[in-house]
């Protein structure tokens, strides 16, 4: 697609019959909800974005994971980074470090007006939710919806083997996400009232391929959130665990972090892990499990947990929406799950 064109969507695989709400991190976000949103349609997909990896630069509000959802959806997501806009340039960046400034956390000149004004929204007593929705719509995305899991600022903070604390941002980027973690605090926080209302209409929901600590934990963390999830009845997991195939450089950083995070949680980074992982941590929400088809031999370990595996082409983003949205279908017709609230991610 061509840099700074509009995604159009069209229905193009099995639609379920209701809503859906996709729950996810930015690259996993990504990856998964402009495809999801064609074999959906948009209008019957709310995409739900973490906001435990926000943080406030040179007085600015940054959103990393709300903004690569919304540029994916675009088609202004710089693929190849992972991050950011394509044919981005960083003479500010460049200015910074002139003058001094930490060099640790990268913002592109395009990419910081979206700081500003989403800033300049919020400085005037706007919401989150309310500036996300404008500055969506003068990104051309006016469907699918995406909201932020919170209006409020409700940070994740990282334990670090040597006792210390510390922000997200600050350990994944500034750290190079290589200091082994001790723990990971997920802030219980109140969810965003869209978020609320997106997840009580839904038939489904969706767990994007996103890190299951810190961009979904996050999101089931807040207030409310997880109960509205397990009303939803049909629950679908997609693994960002590919073991068939090597990370690309655009992930491997996550990968990278993923590791640690799950190590954190006494949790094994691998396709069986992260069910794992939901099974223990969130017993009874997850119905189905979808792990790529060259993992096919961990489907049974998967199985072992009591979530459903599905086999999908989880790197190619239509084949693998196409599957999820066969999964919702199928899962539409089965008795629902039923969830155990936990105090928190155990």
């Amino acid at each position: 697609m061509a840099a700074g064109t509009v995604q159009r969507f069209s229905v193009v695989g099995p639609v379920t019959g209701g809503h859906t709400v996709l729950l996810t991190g930015g690259l996993g976000g990504a990856h998964l909800a402009p495809a999801l949103a064609r074999a959906l349609g948009p209008a019957r997909l709310t995409v739900v974005v973490n906001v435990g990896d926000d943080l406030d630069w040179h007085g600015l509000r940054v959103c990393p994971d709300l903004d690569t959802v919304l540029y994916a959806l675009s088609g202004r997501l710089d693929r190849e980074r992972g991050w950011g806009l394509v044919d981005e340039t960083f003479t500010v960046r460049a200015a910074l470090e002139a003058l001094g400034a930490p060099e640790w956390f990268s913002i592109g000149d395009r990419d910081l007006a979206t700081h500003l004004m989403r800033s300049e929204m919020l400085g005037s007593g706007r919401s989150l939710t309310v500036a996300t929705a404008e500055i969506a719509a003068r990104l051309g995305v006016r469907e699918p919806v995406v909201v932020p899991a919170s209006d409020v600022p409700c940070p994740t903070r990282i334990g670090l083997a040597d006792g210390g604390w510390c922000g997200f941002q600050e350990w994944y980027v500034g750290m190079g996400a290589t200091v082994p973690v001790r723990a990971v605090e997920c802030a219980h926080g109140p969810a965003a009232p869209a978020t609320l209302e997106a997840l009580l209409r839904a038939d489904a929901v969706v767990l994007g391929p996103s890190n299951p600590v810190t961009s979904i934990g996050t999101v089931l963390a807040l207030d409310g959130v997880r109960e509205a999830v397990a009303r939803a009845g049909t629950v679908v997991a997609v693994s960002p665990v590919v073991g068939a195939e090597p990370p690309t450089s655009a992930v491997a950083h996550h990968t990278m972090a993923r590791r640690h995070l799950l190590a954190a949680s006494g949790d094994e980074d691998s396709v069986a892990g992260v069910a794992r992982y939901f099974a223990r941590h969130h017993p009874g929400l997850v119905g189905t499990f979808v792990l790529d088809a060259g993992d096919a031999a961990d489907a049974e370990a998967v199985a072992a947990t009591g979530i459903v595996p599905e086999l999908a082409p989880v790197l190619d983003p239509d084949g693998l929406a196409r599957q999820v949205a066969a999964a919702l279908a199928r899962s539409e017709r089965r008795p629902a799950a039923v969830a155990v609230p936990l105090a928190g991610l155990g």
